[in-house]
């Protein structure tokens, strides 16, 4: 599984566990964000481990998906770990100064589930997603670490344009 690009799930009684693998976009960020979201409302109380240790890169829409969830979690007094981190994703997390923000963890237990056990996270066809997704990743980006919303202008205002309030 390590070396295939997607996002794989475990889900326990009381919590939700994904294998993040290989290169992860947008696409794959809004399929992971409504499946575990739709998954959440399903299941209130529990927990999220987001395993990040085969991931070799994640993008901008991806960590402000990652806030998101983090944020639905919070509101509902429960918890979003992302846990063993790839030495890129580590990188990416500590440049956008996000490591205070989420909870991070190394979690041995996860690498020693069967990877058997695992099911793919359904894939949302790309042209399903809306801009509106995109501009609110980004939105989340910036709210958490302000000095990047310059770094983010140019596309904040494209997005904006497609989505005028």
């Amino acid at each position: 599984m390590g070396s295939d690009a997607g996002v794989y799930f475990w889900d326990g009684t009381n919590e939700l566990v994904l294998i993040v693998c290989g290169r992860i976009t947008a696409s794959e960020a809004y399929s992971l964000y409504h499946h575990v979201a739709a998954w959440l409302d399903k299941h209130p109380g529990s927990s999220v481990f987001v395993d990040l240790d085969h991931t070799n890169y994640v993008d901008s829409t991806t960590i402000g998906t990652f806030i998101k969830l983090h944020k639905k979690q919070r509101s509902a007094g429960q918890h979003m770990y992302l846990c063993n981190l790839s030495d890129p994703v580590a990188h990416i997390i500590n440049q956008t100064k996000l490591t205070r923000y989420f909870s991070i963890i190394e979690d041995k237990r996860l690498r020693s589930l069967e990877n058997d056990a695992f099911k793919s996270v359904p894939y949302r066809p790309k042209e399903d997603m809306d801009s509106s997704f995109v501009l609110d990743a980004h939105n989340n980006i910036c709210e958490i670490v302000p000095e990047l919303r310059q770094k983010f202008a140019t596309l904040l205002e494209v997005l904006a344009d497609d989505h005028p309030t």
